[in-house]
């Protein structure tokens, strides 16, 4: 099978022209944009419109299922990403128009959603056009599903969660599902697979106090935003307890192979170490966030002019919940550290979904890929990710549910959720030989 990375560019440059945008506000999706999206993957792939069962789920939801031989006994595969994109910010601030699609003589491509996550689903689309093409028939069900709102976590109406409703009420289960995350990547110089098989829980909280108001001129002691202020500032003081979860032990033992020392000995055996390795974390935002469910303030509004005492003070905070942990952990934290006159309530959020196994098939078989394609030294890490995905909503369909998309990231480009979002497209085929070969080995993998 011959790749082509131009093709491979052109193609995702074509995607990213559709602007995806989605909304916080289910009734202002722009589905118009979806719609080109989906007429355009018509357009480019089609021999999988051809052989391939298509259904548009929930408002733009994309569904594919590719009907296998069932010879192998196994059961489906589902391959995930989101059509969806985070606003594109200010167009001034970008080299190229950030729904251009620009490549660049390098082979940079510049554009909202080229890396997250566009090129996950390029990638799946390109192998399975691919696979058709060369006469590949699968000895069991391919799914792909492509949602549209998980840049907001989902929402009313989350489209993974419609999906997934869907695909239970036909009695799917799946042995392996894969969405955005992980791949080849360089870490204390050595080539790491990092395969998530596991996330953090969501939670978007209002926290508000009333009193008064009045004149700006004839202040309280402590008014309304004043206390507010006072009470975050005391949540982010008294955060939730470290604790050193089941997925973190393994990834930080499994970490320790390739960290220098001092750090090497101490993720060798974290639970014996644990108070030194708690002092450590707690000094470090990326090692803290392994170790607790952390909640920081993002937004906050007072009066609406400067002379006017607010009468309400509100403040919107963003937790990511630690597995083990519940939102219902979270909330009764909140309510031992902040005083009564502090309301709250939940705006959105989800518990922490299932850890996935790392001793399957499936999940050895992503190992094996990774030291088939990138050398006997690439070092296999299993790990947490703290951002969400779509994968939550199939978590209790598959025991084998991994963030990982298998290629090989150069260490160029970068920027999503900012402007300048930029992909290197020379590495696409490394991305698409990676689905291409777990849709031909699934079948046979032990």
């Amino acid at each position: 099978m011959q790749h082509d990375n131009k093709k491979y560019a052109a193609h995702l440059s074509g995607m990213v022209q559709c602007p995806t945008v989605s909304t916080v506000d289910p009734e202002n999706l722009p589905l118009e944009a979806f719609f080109q999206l989906h007429k355009y993957l018509e357009e480019t792939y089609p021999l999988i419109h051809k052989t391939l069962t298509k259904e548009v789920m929930g408002k733009a939801g994309l569904v594919y299922h590719w009907k296998g031989t069932g010879k192998s006994g196994k059961l489906p595969v589902l391959v995930c990403a989101h059509q969806d994109v985070v606003p594109e910010g200010d167009h001034s601030k970008w080299k190229y128009p950030p729904f251009s699609g620009h490549i660049d003589e390098e082979g940079m491509l510049w554009g909202r959603g080229c890396g997250d996550c566009k090129a996950t689903m390029l990638a799946e689309l390109e192998a399975v056009e691919a696979l058709i093409a060369d006469g590949f028939v699968p000895d069991f069900d391919i799914y792909m599903a492509f949602g549209y709102n998980e840049e907001i976590m989902g929402g009313p109406g989350a489209a993974c969660q419609i999906i997934s409703d869907e695909f239970k009420a036909r009695g799917l289960r799946f042995g392996l599902v894969l969405d955005e995350g992980g791949g080849i990547m360089n870490m204390n110089g050595s080539k790491v697979a990092m395969i998530f098989a596991s996330e953090k829980g969501y939670a978007d909280h209002e926290f508000w106090v009333e009193d008064g108001g009045g004149h700006a001129a004839m202040p309280p002691e402590h008014n309304a935003l004043g206390k507010l202020g006072k009470a975050m500032y005391d949540l982010e003081a008294n955060p939730m307890e470290p604790k050193l979860t089941a997925p973190v032990i393994q990834m930080f033992k499994s970490q320790a192979a390739i960290t220098p020392s001092p750090m090497k000995e101490l993720f060798a055996d974290p639970e014996g170490n644990w108070e030194q390795l708690k002092a450590i974390c707690a000094g470090n935002k990326m090692l803290n966030t392994y170790i607790r469910t952390t909640t920081t303030p993002t937004m906050a509004q007072g009066s609406a002019q400067a002379n006017i005492l607010p009468e309400k003070a509100t403040v919107v905070t963003n937790s990511r919940i630690l597995p083990g942990e519940t939102l219902e952990d979270l909330e009764a934290h909140f309510k031992a550290v902040l005083p009564e006159y502090v309301h709250f309530r939940l705006l959105k959020g989800h518990n922490p979904p299932a850890v996935s196994t790392t001793d399957s098939p499936a999940y050895r078989l992503l190992a094996k890929l990774a030291k088939d394609m990138h050398g006997e030294d690439v070092h296999v890490l299993p790990a947490l990710v703290f951002g969400g995905t779509d994968s939550r909503y199939y978590c209790d369909m598959s025991d084998s549910v991994y963030r990982y998309v298998g290629g090989a990231n150069s260490g160029k480009g970068g920027g999503a959720h900012a402007v300048n979002e930029c992909l290197d497209t020379n590495t696409l085929d490394t991305f698409v030989e990676f689905f291409v070969r777990v849709f031909r080995e699934y079948a046979t993998a032990e």
